[in-house]
């Protein structure tokens, strides 16, 4: 359906009966694949999936991609990361060489170059998640983007200016998708980033286990101080390239450009753009601000969004909510409800993420969770640690457009001082380590 005209309207009673039967027929077939979830599925007692809600007791935690003892690669121990990723894939880990690797971007490179596209996260809960894709996956991917600024999406031919606010490369997913929009939408002769380097892991793991060590009041005072002074340094050099990328925005705003960052890099940007003279309303009209995400702890007024679309002025906008984990976002429409994606299966649990928070209809509001029925290389059921609003009703006065949405107030329970503590997580990382032998 990815292509489909109408996919992302489609009334519930139409779509549940395919999800349904298409959530069958992957379990079987999972099942098969992946012991842990044979073994999940068979302590939770699930025989039969009659229902939607059925599947709950078989959604990972999503701290399931990242339970790998840091010590694998700390210590280098490759091969047991390799056995470790292996029990959440479909695919064998036999091809992968591991002959002499050097450290934690080596291995993920060895892994793409033997057919598995793995991608990661950033990190932030002090590790990062190893996520496993197929050629199949990222060709997914291509084709979703190939609707871009849905419900009116534009034509991929190459005549924008491309601005993504990150590094050229990297298995981050956010990195592999602002590629396949620079191949597909971007000028050849015009692709800019704001840095040329390749994201390190070795960077972002170091970065992660360090969060970690000063939440658990580990870190000494002289690791503490290394890192924050490299990570001023490294502050100060992309603040002197994002001057000249903002330099650059503002030359070609009246011509069509795609921008793709977090929301408080637009932020900056129209500051900067202000402070030169740009006035609102300047950009051309099929200039696309690719953003999403949250604030990271960026302090910004309550209306930021309406500030940049009026500074902004008519252009098109691309953004969605959704993870790493997940296929593709749900994408916004103008009302800014986020639209579900049908091949993906959305949940509201309660704040444990044991249960259904209320019946599939009205607004349900609690722990976001899903079913993501494209992936070929993993089983991608997860709960998350995002609490939303979930609109069942096929109507409502709010949005023009049918269909189930999430509402635009989305928070994290980790940021609104609950725990975030999910009942599954400890049962499903036992299994792994278990066959891992850790």
């Amino acid at each position: 359906m990815v292509n489909q005209p109408g996919c992302y309207t489609m009334p519930q009673s139409e779509l549940v009966p395919l999800q349904l039967a298409a959530a069958r027929e992957l379990l079987a077939e999972r099942r098969e694949q992946l012991p842990v979830l044979d073994r999940r599925a068979r302590e939770a007692g699930v025989e039969r999936i009659e229902t939607l809600d059925d599947l709950i007791p078989l959604l990972f935690s999503h701290t399931t991609f990242k339970s790998y003892p840091n010590a694998f690669i700390r210590n280098g121990q490759w091969d047991r990361m390799t056995r470790w990723l292996g029990t959440l894939t479909t695919r064998s880990m036999d091809n992968v060489d591991l002959e002499n690797v050097a450290d934690i971007d080596d291995w993920v490179s060895r892994l793409w170059s033997a057919g598995h596209l793995v991608n990661t996260t950033s990190g932030t809960s002090g590790k990062v998640s190893f996520l496993n894709r197929t050629i199949g996956d990222d060709q997914l991917l291509r084709r979703y983007l190939e609707r871009m600024c849905w419900p009116d999406p534009i034509v991929p031919e190459q005549k924008h200016h491309l601005f993504f606010l990150g590094p050229r490369s990297g298995p981050y997913l956010l990195l592999v998708a602002a590629n396949h929009v620079a191949r597909m939408y971007g000028r050849p002769d015009s692709l800019h980033y704001l840095s040329d380097e390749p994201l390190k892991l070795v960077d972002i793991t170091r970065m992660a286990e360090m969060r970690l060590k000063m939440a658990e009041g580990s870190a000494t005072p002289s690791e503490i101080a290394a890192a924050e002074e490299s990570a001023k340094a490294k502050a100060a050099e992309m603040a002197g390239r994002f001057a000249v990328m903002i330099d650059m925005i503002g030359d070609l705003r009246r011509e069509p450009m795609v921008i793709i960052g977090g929301w408080l890099q637009m932020w900056q940007i129209m500051e900067g753009l202000r402070s030169r003279g740009v006035g609102n309303g300047e950009f051309h009209p099929d200039t696309v601000i690719q953003s999403g995400g949250g604030l990271k702890g960026a302090n910004l007024p309550a209306d930021y969004r309406e500030q940049l679309f009026e500074f902004f002025g008519d252009v098109r906008t691309q953004q969605g909510f959704g993870m790493s984990e997940m296929s593709a976002g749900f994408p916004m429409d103008r009302d800014r409800y986020y639209h579900q994606v049908p091949w993906i299966i959305p949940f509201v649990l309660d704040r444990d993420g044991i249960k259904p928070a209320g019946p599939r209809e009205g607004v349900v509001e609690g722990r976001f969770a899903y079913l993501d029925l494209s992936n070929e290389a993993r089983w991608n059921g997860l709960i998350t640690g995002d609490r939303v609003k979930l609109d069942f009703r096929e109507t409502r006065p709010e949005t023009r457009l049918p269909g189930l949405v999430v509402h635009p107030e989305i928070s994290r329970y980790a940021e609104i001082g609950e725990e975030d503590k999910i009942g599954c997580a400890g049962t499903i990382d036992a299994y792994i380590s278990g066959e891992i032998g850790a």
